[in-house]
């Protein structure tokens, strides 16, 4: 079942605007509190996944749980791996380029996302394709105009997109497959809830293989870092509840617009937090795109 372009631009907004202040967060805990990236996804998804059982036990008492057929499960695991892969890949964009570089990146596949949506579930649209490349070309020809003058080449542009250009494609093309017939919005809940479990059982093995351990240290846990992560946590709950919401609908290219633009809002959100530099022009792109978008509806 389609849900309106409207309420996907809404659900992408959310999961985008949660995920920027989440992406704030780690460049907090990596970049001031001086944590490796492994100790903080690894804490990070623990409390999600704690968070996330509270809501599961909440959940079980008033709704009744979907049927665990063997199909259900396979989308499950196949939806969890797609998204713990596309976090992998952004974690090698960052180490390549700088953030304002990797909006190209992501932006770059929203040429490619409404055909290869159209390729798995039949689904396309004029206008919102017409969205997408419109809204590419600004915010691609505005990057690439404020980093004129940096010396990063194009080979090294094009190799990170090969990376995570094909993770987010095939996310794409395959998130409303794999949540097909998955309709009631509790049901999406539920889905989402595994995705969750799925995602933290596969940071679990990475961070074993890689440190042949369990152990970590997570640094001095004040109250204001217990604060953090546990914002965080309810940040994780609201992108991932929103994010399966804005892709699982067969026109939810139009929604791959906003979420592409995630790095663009954490730069806005890291002048307030982080006191980093901000121009009026970013602020301006993001409500351009966003009066663009509106018009597919």
């Amino acid at each position: 079942m389609a849900i309106s372009n409207f309420l996907l631009i809404i659900f992408a907004c959310v999961s985008s605007f949660s995920r920027g202040i989440i992406s704030v967060i780690d460049r907090y805990q990596m970049g001031y509190r001086k944590q490796s990236s492994i100790n903080v996804n690894f804490l990070n998804n623990l409390c999600s996944t704690a968070l996330v059982t509270v809501l599961l036990m909440g959940m079980l008492n008033r709704f009744s749980a979907p049927t665990l057929t063997g199909e259900y499960l396979w989308h499950i695991g196949i939806y969890g791996l797609l998204a713990q892969l596309v976090a992998y890949g952004y974690s090698y964009v960052f180490k390549k380029v700088t953030i304002m570089q990797s909006i190209v990146l992501s932006k770059m596949t929203d040429l490619f996302i409404p055909v290869a949506i159209f390729l798995t579930m039949g689904y396309f649209s004029q206008s919102a394709y017409l969205i997408s490349i419109v809204s590419t070309i600004i915010v691609v020809c505005y990057i690439i105009f404020k980093q004129r003058h940096s010396e990063l080449s194009v080979k090294t542009l094009l190799t990170t997109f090969m990376v995570i250009g094909p993770l987010l494609i095939v996310q794409a093309a395959l998130s409303p497959l794999l949540t097909k017939g998955v309709v009631k919005p509790i049901d999406l809940i539920y889905f989402t809830i595994a995705t969750i479990y799925i995602r933290c059982i596969i940071t679990i093995i990475t961070f074993w293989v890689k440190n042949h351990s369990l152990k970590f240290k997570p640094g001095k846990l004040t109250k204001q870092v217990f604060w953090i992560y546990a914002a965080r946590a309810i940040l994780t709950l609201l992108a991932q509840v929103t994010y399966t919401l804005a892709t699982s609908s067969p026109n939810s290219g139009i929604a791959w617009v906003f979420l592409n633009m995630t790095n663009l809002y954490s730069v806005i959100f890291g002048s307030f937090a982080l006191k980093e530099k901000i121009h009026v022009a970013d602020v301006l792109l993001i409500i351009c795109i966003f009066g663009l978008a509106l018009l597919s509806r």
